[in-house]
């Protein structure tokens, strides 16, 4: 441990006035630091993403090993990078008002239960069984790809039926949120779940990040969970700068609509169906489009959704009055 400690301190103090060979006398004359072996590897730290993107200010050519993707990374300035998928990919941070938010990135494969059952044509993402899926819950018909991974989150694949304790009320033909929760006009409709006003899906809670309607361990997504998502699946640093800074911003890159929508791509394994939506009282958009809720509060009447738009797909991020009846999908702890 001296002998270490001694190497260190050595290697500190003199890295600025000379170069520095380990396992040779004559470093190359382009490196402060060279590392000669025949038999032995350079051995960067390892962590997880969630222990990453801890990292506050992070040097940009700054290197770690990733457990989660089991994958070299490195940060470039902007956002990190990595050499898995024989390629470069860049990972972009998101906007400035997501920094020191939390985000969850624990993967479906350490739930208990869980078991993989990928689809090959879902490229950017891992389907899972899941026996200790809540049937009561998900509008599913059994435990199959129940759960899809996307860059380390678990999302689960099917929209919600839970009907929380004390919010099931009668419609009202206006936008006042009371609670009201049930399925599109005429249903229920396989696989499309209810539609929640944001009280009903936050179970009377205001806090991001609460869990709502999802059973425990599970959490309505906040707004940069799912800017992370979207990050993750391709979409560019200005369509997210403007997701931050703009109250509506409809985005087109990456193909984020047709990677979450079952009737594009759907590479990412989301699934989305466009089950539509209920506002003043009316049944709207099935077939057309679909949102989802998020647990962040735009003001004391509105909060942040997702709505992805078929047709010309497009998703959009908008701030809805809490008295719109829309989707939820839940997001593991």
């Amino acid at each position: 441990m001296k002998k270490l400690a001694t190497l260190l301190a050595l290697v500190i103090v003199t890295a600025g006035f000379s170069q520095i060979g380990i396992g040779t006398t004559t470093p190359d004359a382009s490196a402060t630091l060279d590392v000669t072996s025949t038999n032995k590897g350079f051995l960067p730290p390892r962590m997880t993403t969630s222990q990453r993107d801890d990292i506050n200010f992070p040097a940009e050519g700054l290197i770690i090993y990733n457990t989660d993707r089991n994958c070299l990374q490195w940060y470039n300035g902007s956002g990190w990078y990595d050499a898995c998928d024989d390629g470069m990919i860049g990972i972009p941070e998101g906007p400035a008002i997501c920094e020191n938010k939390v985000i969850s990135t624990t993967p479906c494969s350490t739930l208990s239960g869980a078991t993989l059952n990928d689809d090959a044509t879902t490229v950017d993402g891992t389907e899972y069984d899941w026996t200790g899926a809540p049937s009561s819950g998900m509008d599913f018909n059994s435990s199959t790809r129940a759960l899809v991974e996307i860059n380390g989150q678990c999302w689960m694949r099917y929209n919600m039926v839970n009907t929380p304790p004390n919010y099931n009320p009668s419609p009202t033909y206006s936008n006042t949120d009371e609670g009201w929760n049930d399925y599109y006009l005429n249903g229920p409709y396989a696989n499309e779940g209810k539609l929640y006003q944001w009280s009903a899906t936050m179970n009377g809670s205001n806090g991001e990040r609460s869990q709502g309607l999802c059973p425990t361990g599970w959490h309505i997504p906040s707004d940069c969970e799912w800017m992370y998502l979207e990050s993750k699946l391709g979409m560019d640093n200005i369509d997210l700068v403007e997701e931050s800074t703009w109250t509506n911003s409809t985005r087109l890159s990456g193909d984020l609509e047709t990677k979450l929508w079952e009737g594009g791509s759907n590479a990412s394994g989301f699934s989305a169906l466009l089950a539509g939506f209920r506002q003043n009282g009316n049944f709207d958009g099935r077939g057309s489009g679909t949102g989802f809720w998020t647990s962040t509060e735009v003001n004391s009447d509105e909060a942040y959704r997702r709505y992805l738009i078929g047709g010309t797909p497009r998703l959009a991020r908008t701030a809805v009055n809490k008295g719109v009846s829309i989707s939820v999908r839940c997001l593991r702890d």
